[in-house]
């Protein structure tokens, strides 16, 4: 009698097995909700009223100013994603989904933020307490570290934030390049349209292959005007290829020191398959500057050990590596630079070329540079002019200019440029003239670095 009970159990619990089993959908599960229900908090303050407590210099606490201890509730849209890495311990928010007036970044230690807080996510934030200011210019809530905003604890950061039910569209605002210093689109989701990646980066990708570094991949429209695309060596995306179409741009608006910088939550964000806009685009070769036309390289928006990118300027590795003429820097002097030591390519050929400079009818102009060379085990750079360039160094003309260029130092670098001499372009006046600097060598043959400094085209 008493097995038979046990029989008839154990019927019932595989039933009922069977049961519960065929309701359950096959929902995705790998991120269980975190609030069942909509958070029970007086949101009694705005991201608005909480940037402007901060008036500059020191990092403001955030308190309500009446001498009452009651706790003060921001909400907020998340616009970030960190799930690609290319946004790291940062949560972007804003404080509507569309349209927003007002942006701000909370700083913390957490990571994988995704998955519990992706774009669109509504939010409420505890911050009283915390501390609003800048980090690098970008309006942050965190902690005080000096005289900047720092990152959260991550238990503190998680006592503090509430995920809402509501959970929505972030629908990017449209804006034009001049509209980027804008400071209240800072950490909001923008949109630039018409846009491209610079006629140099053809070719590149998003980061550095061989490295982790971040690096800057510059973004222009028609009229030539550049913002930088900040890029993650740890995001997922940095070894894919940069589109070399004009479109669209989708971005975190964020800001370092006086440059304003681009952040994409992946490359959905770059959406780049249309006709690039003229000739070159906004860095058309044929545009032509007048004369007396100089270049140092001190003003030179790029970081050291990044890619030479100046307007007008093409910068080019005629084999598709990512490898060209780099800014670098010694004794706060900066300048161009580039070798085939230890490239993965062989043959190493990349060209570095003025705009087109424009030479008066009747003119007696001259061209002029300073060389170094380091490291010498055989010559490798060459200068040539072009009358005919219009983008692509294989389609012109070049003729070779007989400048003095550096050379010999086998074990290190010269002590001092040195200077080309005066190169008579006369023969060139009333045209416009492209003066390239060709290096071609072999990590397995010429390996010599050359530093470009101080090009002068003048009467």
């Amino acid at each position: 009698m008493k097995k038979n009970q046990n029989i008839k159990i154990l019927s019932i619990l595989l039933f009922m097995g069977i049961l519960i089993t065929s309701c359950v959908q096959d929902d995705d599960f790998d991120v269980p909700p975190i609030n069942m229900e909509e958070p029970d908090v007086e949101v009694n303050t705005t991201i608005g009223t909480v940037k402007e407590m901060y008036k500059g210099f020191e990092p403001v606490i955030i308190e309500t100013g009446d001498g009452s201890s009651r706790e003060m509730y921001l909400e907020g849209y998340v616009s970030s994603d960190d799930e690609s890495g290319n946004i790291y311990k940062q949560l972007f928010i804003q404080d509507a989904p569309e349209n927003p007036t007002a942006g701000v970044v909370i700083s913390t230690h957490s990571t994988d933020l995704y998955t519990k807080f992706g774009a669109g996510q509504k939010i409420y934030f505890r911050v009283d307490g915390l501390y609003i200011g800048e980090f690098a210019g970008l309006p942050t809530i965190g902690i005080r570290e000096g005289s900047e905003v720092g990152r959260m604890e991550i238990p503190d950061f998680e006592n503090r934030i509430l995920r809402s039910t509501e959970k929505v569209e972030i629908v990017p605002t449209v804006i034009t390049m001049n509209q980027l210093g804008d400071p209240s689109k800072l950490a909001t989701l923008i949109k630039l349209e018409g846009v491209q990646f610079t006629d140099d980066l053809i070719g590149a990708y998003y980061g550095n292959i061989d490295d982790t570094f971040s690096v800057n991949r510059f973004v222009e429209d028609c009229d030539g005007n550049r913002v930088i695309l900040r890029n993650s060596g740890f995001s997922d995306f940095k070894n894919f290829p940069l589109p070399t179409g004009n479109g669209s741009l989708t971005a975190l608006l964020s800001i370092f020191g006086n440059d304003s910088q681009l952040l994409i939550r992946d490359t959905d964000d770059v959406q780049m398959d249309g006709d690039r806009c003229g000739q070159g685009g906004g860095t058309n070769p044929g545009d032509g500057m007048p004369i007396p036309f100089t270049e140092n390289f001190e003003n030179h928006a790029a970081g050291v050990g990044e890619n030479v990118n100046l307007p007008g300027w093409t910068n080019v590795n005629v084999n598709g590596g990512t490898r060209k003429w780099e800014v670098r820097e010694f004794s706060s002097n900066k300048y161009a630079q580039t070798s085939a030591y230890n490239v993965n390519q062989d043959p190493y050929e990349v060209w570095l070329i003025t705009p087109g400079v424009i030479l008066p009818s009747g003119s007696a102009p001259k061209l002029s540079f300073e060389t170094n060379d380091g490291h010498y085990n055989g010559d490798a750079l060459t200068v040539k002019i072009s009358t005919d360039f219009t983008g692509d160094v294989n389609a012109a003309t070049w003729t070779n200019l007989n400048a003095t260029i550096s050379s010999g130092h086998s074990s290190g670098y010269g002590d001092s440029f040195t200077p080309s001499g005066e190169i008579d372009l006369s023969a060139y006046a009333g045209q416009t003239v492209y003066v390239a600097y060709q290096y071609l060598g072999s990590p397995n043959g010429t390996t010599t670095t050359y530093q470009i400094d101080n090009v002068k085209i003048a009467e």
